[in-house]
């Protein structure tokens, strides 16, 4: 099965493009996904968990990702498999960034996917379609807060007078005291060098299914009663 969706994100392409290059970061912006591992060589260990009321279910598995900078385009083929509830998935999404009018990107996304085992009910009728739409929705919105986020931490920051006078004192005492700060830089690197533990990242939340049926309920009844819609 195939679905298309498509979203705008106020950024130019290049920014969106850069967040899209971050693995990790981009893998974060997905609900219920995030990295059991370091990506190498393009391979991304994938860990997704899914909610449906007392039932949780735990995906694992691996995808490969390309990107081709001169396009900004690039895709992610994979699967992963639930050993409580027996269900597989398997799948592909290509994506391609386009530069809109406004200093805008559109990003448009095409994934084609089976599943296998209990899960393979929610790939039934318009229930699916639905869910993409939602699950587009949170993932421009991750997007969008990843920007604003990069975009505040980027921003260049003059030094004021006195610390920049401060600095210029520092940096003739540094020249004059040489031989002691290369033994420091010395120790640096060796202490560099020491291979440290890292601590495995959180687990992401769960994508909760139950509260998407509620979302997609709610927006069904408003549409039947005349009333406004949300996203």
């Amino acid at each position: 099965m195939e679905i298309n969706q498509s979203f705008q994100i106020p950024y130019p392409a290049d920014a969106v493009w850069r967040c899209f290059q971050d693995s990790a970061g981009i893998v974060s912006c997905l609900p219920g996904a995030s990295l059991s591992g370091p990506p190498e060589g393009g391979k991304l260990p994938l860990a997704m968990t899914v909610k449906l009321g007392p039932i949780v279910a735990s995906f694992a598995g691996e995808a490969q990702m390309t990107l081709d900078d001169a396009q900004r385009a690039g895709s992610v083929a994979g699967g992963g498999s639930d050993r409580k509830s027996g269900s597989r998935v398997k799948g592909s999404a290509r994506f391609l960034l386009h530069e809109v009018d406004g200093g805008h990107t559109r990003v448009d996304i095409a994934v084609e996917y089976t599943i296998a085992g209990s899960l393979a009910q929610f790939s039934r009728g318009g229930i699916i379609q639905e869910l993409a739409e939602r699950l587009t929705l949170a993932f421009r919105d991750n997007l969008k807060a990843r920007l604003e986020t990069d975009q505040r931490a980027g921003a260049p920051v003059a030094a004021a007078p006195a610390v920049a006078a401060e600095a210029a004192v520092q940096g003739a005492v540094n020249e004059a005291v040489i031989d002691p700060v290369n033994q420091a830089v010395d120790h640096a690197a060796q202490a560099a060098a020491t291979p440290v533990a890292v601590a495995p990242a959180a687990p992401a939340p769960a994508l909760d299914l139950g509260g998407l049926f509620w979302a997609m309920l709610m927006r069904r009844l408003r549409s039947w009663f005349g009333l406004s819609k949300q996203p």
